[in-house]
């Protein structure tokens, strides 16, 4: 499957971009190949559109917010956060016409994030009750561009058996033999499971858990909120909790943005924001190397690749797009080659 060419897929919200960067200015991004300019409307609430006038086309990012409205740089047409024109400078007695406008998009702001769909959506963003929460503090990490299916990155999450292979500062270096998941359940929204892994200690878990447990049982509980969102909770030994909200939204048909909050149930007096951080980075990063190798077109018939136990989560994704593609009665889109 071709994620940014599914239109069923445009039916969802995805986090763009955080409010902290559009106070800055216009900000523009491509969702599903989609070119689109974000900014602050005149009650700091971010606002989505096709990144172009509708005069000449020109992109809205070069221009200007000013009082909630965004004007265009090219004649200084200014348009609301509604998309209507609401100033043409050239003719400013005429009417303006009704047509004169953005075509606008779906757009919340939640979790420090402009979140945005395309189409109508068929599900909300989901509710995160920590992130509000006095009992957790929230880090944000780096936002990242990889070049990979957003599909491919999901499936990767769910992957017990990636572990011991990539990554040296998570799981079991001296087995590659995962722990099975204790229950894989359909939900409304996507999937819940709970997945243990056995890991043993290293130096940056020491300073990002406060645990100097040598060897260890992660006990984890994993949402998946379709299509691209999960909820990860990480319950350590020393009754440290923490959720990570991860979201791959994706840009082309191999490209992501990946984005990465953490909420935890202590303080930074306990552990730096920082070293939680630099685990968190140095996992995505080995995970990305080698995601980036992968091809972008992810079968959603599992017959076209060989699977082994712990693949059971990534078969039950696919299964659940090929059954949201027929529902929206739309075609599996591939590459050339694999349709000939």
């Amino acid at each position: 499957m071709l994620v940014a060419s599914q239109h069923a897929l445009k039916h969802f919200f995805y986090p763009i971009c955080p409010i902290s960067k559009l106070k800055q200015g216009p900000v523009e991004f491509t969702l599903l190949n989609q070119s689109i300019v974000l900014w602050l409307d005149k009650n700091n609430q971010p606002a989505a559109a096709e990144n172009r006038c509708c005069h000449r086309w020109a992109k809205l990012t070069n221009g200007k917010v000013i009082d909630g409205a965004i004007q265009c740089p090219y004649h200084g047409w200014t348009f609301a956060s509604t998309g209507e024109c609401i100033k043409i400078p050239q003719h400013p007695e005429r009417t303006i016409p009704a047509n004169y406008c953005l075509k606008m998009f779906k757009c919340q702001q939640q979790y420090d994030y402009a979140w945005v769909a395309l189409e109508d959506p068929i599900m909300p963003i989901p509710k995160v009750p920590e992130f509000a929460s006095d009992e957790y503090r929230v880090i944000h990490l780096e936002n990242r561009t990889w070049q990979c299916s957003a599909l491919t990155a999901l499936e990767n999450i769910f992957d017990t058996s990636h572990h011991h292979f990539v990554h040296q500062h998570l799981g079991d270096k001296l087995n590659p033999t995962p722990i099975a998941p204790e229950l894989i359940e359909n939900t409304s929204y996507g999937m819940f499971f709970k997945s243990d892994m056995h890991n043993y200690g290293n130096n940056l878990q020491y300073k990002a858990w406060n645990i100097n447990d040598s060897e260890m049982i992660l006990k984890r509980d994993f949402h998946w909120y379709m299509p691209f969102l999960v909820k990860m909770i990480l319950y350590l030994p020393n009754n440290l909790k923490n959720v990570t909200l991860l979201s791959f939204t994706p840009i082309t048909d191999s490209s992501l943005q990946w984005i990465n909050l953490i909420m935890r149930n202590d303080s930074e007096e306990d552990i730096k924001a920082s070293d939680v951080i630099q685990l968190g980075m140095t996992i995505s990063y080995e995970d990305q190397e080698i995601l980036e190798t992968v091809p972008s077109d992810v079968p959603l018939d599992i017959h076209e690749q060989c699977h082994m136990e712990s693949d059971r989560p990534s078969i039950l994704i696919r299964n659940r797009f090929s059954a949201l593609l027929s529902d929206l009665e739309e075609n599996e889109q591939r590459t050339v080659q694999q349709k000939n």
